[in-house]
């Protein structure tokens, strides 16, 4: 029997998002009621009009504050099962704690609501990243869910607000993570849990956005590459990134929620590594006629990705039953979402 089965609610923090509207969608379409956070009426009204036609109910709750205490204590209550995907991923941030706190603080958050409000709750799914798995290894490394991040977080305690932007972004969800971890073994709650870890995620657009933008930033990525005419010798001679389809993602939450045997495990969700020279190749076989971007190295492209890193992705598809998206039909469908909505 599923751990959490069809026909359950499910509270999904964050519902606006990139990776969560996809997650929303996948758990409708699965047969999960969903009762999703959201910051604002404007955005929770889009998502209401967006999933209006699933054949089971979404609805929405107003959080504007996840770091606040209390602030899931109203969300949590008749729901089964609970994805935490709200934190936040920019590379803006000046001090860490401004990206660290509401990380550590909603997770550990609605947490706390769960216990207090909801003893009915089964399990929480938690998206992280594989920001939280990379260990600076000397590249080429292989990295499956057994290696952890120590070495962002050390750099942030030792150089604070002069520490890089990326290695910010990379403690908060480290130490999101290890506090998720840490609450279920030192309160013994009655739910369990699991993490899944993306790379850069690209994928169609359905989420509100008031403007170009403010798109996601790994498909802002994908996107510059497409429109921003980067010159030939700014292709990278490897692939830098690991990626994954938003839609596997979304189906990931789906599977760890319902899957017996996820409960308690950490999943990376990568389809592999690619880049650049993968993006404009993916371009020239769909986009022919724009000139907006430089020509891809098909030669080359086994010889970069052995150069780069991998994030094993092997346990989700082994546990979770995850079937990757191929790359140039997720960059197809990337581009066309933005070409229908912006004309880019």
């Amino acid at each position: 029997m599923p751990a959490v089965p069809p026909g359950s609610l499910v509270l999904l923090t964050g519902a606006s998002g990139f990776i969560a509207t996809h997650t929303v969608q996948a758990f409708l379409d699965a047969g999960y009621p969903v009762r999703g956070t959201v910051r604002s009426k404007d955005k929770g009204e889009y998502l209401a009009n967006l999933f209006k036609g699933s054949k089971v109910p979404f609805e929405y709750i107003i959080v504007e504050d996840i770091g606040k205490s209390g602030a899931f204590d109203e969300a949590v209550k008749d729901v089964v099962g609970v994805a935490h995907t709200a934190s936040p991923f920019h590379f803006k941030a000046t001090n860490p704690e401004e990206l660290i706190r509401p990380a550590v603080d909603g997770t550990v958050g609605v947490l706390k609501s769960i216990q207090k409000h909801n003893p009915n709750v089964k399990r929480v799914v938690i998206t992280s990243s594989v920001a939280a798995i990379r260990s600076g290894a000397p590249s080429p490394a292989v990295y499956t869910e057994k290696d952890w991040n120590e070495q962002s977080t050390e750099n942030v305690k030792k150089l604070g607000s002069a520490a890089n932007p990326s290695d910010k972004y990379q403690a908060s969800k480290t130490l999101a993570e290890k506090a998720f971890w840490k609450f279920i073994e030192d309160e013994k709650p009655s739910f369990d849990g699991a993490t899944i870890h993306p790379p850069l995620t690209m994928g169609p657009v359905i989420q509100p956005l008031g403007s170009i933008e403010q798109i996601n930033t790994s498909n802002g990525i994908v996107l510059s590459w497409f429109r921003d005419n980067h010159k030939q010798d700014e292709i990278p001679p490897s692939a830098p990134f690991n990626w994954v389809d938003a839609r596997d993602v979304a189906q990931a939450h789906v599977r760890a929620l319902a899957v017996p045997e996820a409960g308690g495990e950490r999943f990376i969700t990568s389809a592999g590594p690619a880049g650049p020279n993968d993006y404009v190749l993916a371009f020239e076989r769909f986009f022919p006629d724009r000139t907006t971007y430089p020509k891809g190295n098909k030669a080359e492209v086994a010889t970069w990705h052995a150069k780069s890193d991998l994030f094993d992705g092997s346990k989700a598809e082994r546990v979770l039953g995850i079937k990757y998206h191929q790359l140039d039909e997720s960059v197809k469908d990337t581009i066309d979402s933005l070409v229908k909505r912006y004309n880019v």
